[in-house]
């Protein structure tokens, strides 16, 4: 439920993001750090006018080296700071550098060094060892050279942060990778949560812009309808259309989901601003890594069911000789998914152990009749013909797509303390699927009747259940399956409502 989980946490911070964007793009911060008041008043009266991009300044002020510091400490989104050398010290300025770009660890931002004192900081030396983007004596500062210094600032500023964040978006595909092209099938619902939560995360890549996605989803196409997978905001019913072209807009943002052209579904995004061209560009190559793992996780799930189908075949085969037999095999696949579970296996992980569990006793097979259904005890031979099911079994299911099964047909007989059959394996070393299914096999004969016993009542068989702990059974996976008994799972599946 994790990424649920993390879906809904982002749904919140979405709204909370909208609810503080502002109607027009949000301004180039800059920093003015001077001890001079004139100073300050003559920048912000020369650029009170400047646009950039499209966006305007907002300039915010120190005094000091020690002033401007708290500042950075406690804001952020910098694009340009204009910094005096001289102020409470005599190289105030030039260690506010050495904050900003050591200790703030800040290599974004611009930084234009305004001195009045240019010898107190000669500007070979102070180019050569501090990390500055421009060099200005205050005295041949007019506005219109503070003009082109401060444009020229914001465009490199805006450049460097155009490739920091396409290096960003691309960590965040290849992130992203591993997760969307191995994801369990056990939680396919929540691959598309997570695929759509990385989708946002992408689409907020504009550069310092308060643009948010306001409405969206990622949706499949079935047949003539469209199923919505998962969505943030509320999205209204005339938008849930069929879309096979990509669609660009200022406030909506329509891509397509593509097999070879064939349409598979439509990512729909609305926003109250346009998205910057590089969250465009890298919702369109993550898109198409989307598509890509889509048709792997489809892939997967045919096989899965073809899977299950040929063991289900399997042991249709082993049913046809007695109906009882089928119930028992329905009763040994619900108690190994939750004895499975309970051991922490994943949904999907539970699900194949389940599964192969039909195939427990597909051995028994090449069982004579005679000796399978002989009432009362049986001799050493018809012992040793009946327990050469777990090889024949395992030798029944030799294909490698099958192994889980072929270890529970050929494990499920050996015991904990190395006693058992067919090749005497101890402890850890017998698969843990075997493990499982040795407890909850042992357990279900005992409880329903057999041609050489009656049924025995609940309580006995847990009393023997208990005593074999640690000699014919792993002692952890009894515990668990204790456990399920105390929550009442094990009665409902013996009641036959607990599958």
């Amino acid at each position: 439920m994790e990424p649920v989980k993390k879906t809904l946490q982002l749904k919140a911070k979405l709204i909370r993001r909208q609810e503080e964007a502002v109607a027009g793009p949000s301004p180039w911060r800059v920093l003015v750090v001077d001890d001079e008041e004139d100073v300050i008043a003559i920048t912000r009266l020369n650029l009170r006018t400047f646009t950039f991009g499209g966006r305007p300044l907002e300039l915010v002020s120190a005094n000091s080296g020690a002033e401007a510091k708290r500042i950075l400490q406690e804001q952020s989104g910098f694009a340009l700071g204009l910094v005096d050398v001289v102020m409470e010290t005599d190289d105030a300025g030039l260690q506010l550098v050495r904050f900003i770009r050591e200790e703030l660890g800040d290599r974004m931002i611009r930084l234009v060094i305004r001195t009045g004192q240019p010898g107190l900081a000669p500007e070979r030396y102070v180019i050569d060892h501090f990390d500055i983007d421009d060099y200005k004596e205050k005295s041949e500062l007019s506005a219109q050279k503070l003009y082109t210094t401060v444009r020229s600032a914001l465009k490199s500023f805006r450049d460097l942060t155009t490739i920091d964040m396409a290096r960003k978006g691309l960590e965040t595909i290849l992130a992203a990778a591993p997760r969307i092209y191995l994801h369990p099938l056990d939680s396919f619902e929540d691959f598309y949560s997570g695929v759509f939560t990385q989708i946002l995360g992408l689409g907020h890549l504009g550069m310092g812009s308060r643009v948010t996605i306001s409405n969206g989803y990622l949706a499949l196409f079935s047949r003539e309808e469209i199923v919505i997978k998962a969505k943030v905001g509320e999205v209204a019913e005339a938008k849930r259309v069929r879309v096979e072209r990509e669609r660009i807009s200022a406030t909506e943002t329509i891509l397509p989901l593509e097999d070879g052209g064939q349409p598979l579904g439509m990512l729909y995004l609305e926003h109250p601003q346009p998205l910057d061209p590089l969250a465009v560009d890298l919702l369109r190559i993550f898109t198409g890594q989307v598509c890509v793992a889509l048709q792997g996780l489809q892939a997967r799930m045919e096989l899965r069911r073809a899977h299950h189908a040929a063991i289900r075949m399997l042991a249709d085969a082993a049913e046809a000789k007695d109906a009882e037999t089928g119930r028992h095999i329905q009763r040994i696949v619900a108690l190994t998914r939750h004895l499975a579970l309970a051991l922490g296996l994943s949904v999907e992980e539970a699900e194949e152990v389940a599964a192969a569990s039909q195939l427990h006793d597909v051995g028994k097979i090449g069982t004579p009749d005679a000796i399978l259904n002989k009432p009362g005890f049986l001799n050493v031979h018809e012992r040793n013909v009946i327990q050469e099911h777990a090889r024949l079994g395992g030798a029944i299911i030799k294909d490698d797509n099958f192994q889980l099964a072929r270890q529970i047909a050929l494990y499920h007989h050996e015991k904990w303390d190395g006693s058992g059959y067919p090749e005497g394996l101890r402890g850890e070393a017998i698969p843990l699927a075997a493990r499982v299914v040795a407890v909850v096999d042992v357990f279900d004969a005992l409880v329903h009747r057999r041609p050489y016993k009656e049924a025995w009542p609940v309580e006995e068989a847990l009393t023997e259940i208990r005593r074999q702990s640690g000699v014919a059974f792993d002692p952890l996976v009894v515990e668990r399956f204790l456990d399920l008994v105390a929550g009442g799972v094990v009665e409902r599946v013996l009641a036959g409502g607990g599958g």
